[in-house]
């Protein structure tokens, strides 16, 4: 170190001008180039990966989930039908492109199915000791020569098996074929019984328009809205989301939802 702040020093007297060496370069020029878009691209055998073992009251719910869903011939869940964001892990296996940005200090992660981008930030130590529950948690990451190393926390545990407990970390690098790897491992005690690994590779896009995140808009379908909250209440289940933002008053936006008459 010594050494190269005195060649930096000589060389501002002198007014030279030159590249310096290979052997002086930094940390973050020696991080590998991950900015672009990519796609899901899994080796054959592995387009679906391994669910993982449920805890049994994860199990049953998961169960009951499907009876609900089946009874009712229904093609998406509650996710879907209120638009919320995609989330994590969900973020990371997107059906469409997926772009990461290197930037200082920070790794951000856009997904055309997602309208809530991931922040990896590289500049923390810790995780701060109050945390906003989100849908993507908080991220801080590390490099390691080649490999990012990622842990998250503080989910707000409104997805689709994943609580308010859910740890994840991961490990991102390309491997020897050009391919960004990351394997994935989720902890949660309140739905896996043992830790749950998934892996995702992805395929740098090429081409100009295959390198632009597209737009991706959901929308609510008032009456899809509205037989959701039928179904979920007939099974006993009625949403514990959303109460202020009810399916009659989207359904109904010009008229005041009904009060309940009160019991003689």
């Amino acid at each position: 170190m010594r050494l190269k702040s005195l060649l930096l020093k000589s060389m501002l007297v002198s007014g030279l001008a030159f590249a310096l060496p290979a052997v002086f370069t930094t940390a973050a020029e020696a991080e590998p180039n991950i900015t672009g878009m990519w796609s899901v691209s899994q080796p054959e055998g592995q387009t679906h990966q391994a669910q993982g073992k449920f805890t049994p009251a994860a199990a049953a719910r998961n169960a009951e989930d499907r009876k609900i869903t089946d009874a009712n011939h229904r093609l998406i869940g509650e996710a879907h039908t209120k638009c919320w964001p995609t989330g994590m892990p969900g973020l990371m296996q997107p059906p469409f492109g997926i772009e990461f940005l290197q930037t200082k200090g920070r790794i951000t992660v856009l997904s055309e199915v997602s309208n809530l981008p991931r922040t990896i930030y590289l500049d923390e130590k810790a995780h701060p000791a109050t945390l906003i529950p989100g849908w993507n948690g908080h991220s801080i990451g590390h490099w390691d020569k080649d490999v990012l190393y990622v842990d998250t926390i503080g989910f707000n545990g409104r997805n689709h098996n994943v609580s308010d407990k859910t740890h994840i970390t991961e490990k991102i690098y390309l491997d020897k074929d050009g391919y960004l790897v990351d394997e994935l491992t989720q902890e949660d005690p309140m739905t896996y019984a043992e830790p749950h690994k998934v892996s995702y590779r992805y395929k740098r896009a090429e081409g100009q328009e295959a390198s632009e995140v597209m737009e991706y808009v959901c929308e609510v379908d008032p009456a899809n809205l509205f037989a959701f909250e039928q179904e979920q209440k007939a099974a006993g289940r009625p949403s514990a989301f959303d109460s202020a933002w009810s399916a009659y008053g989207v359904s109904h936006p010009a008229a005041p939802e009904p009060q309940k008459q009160a019991a003689k």
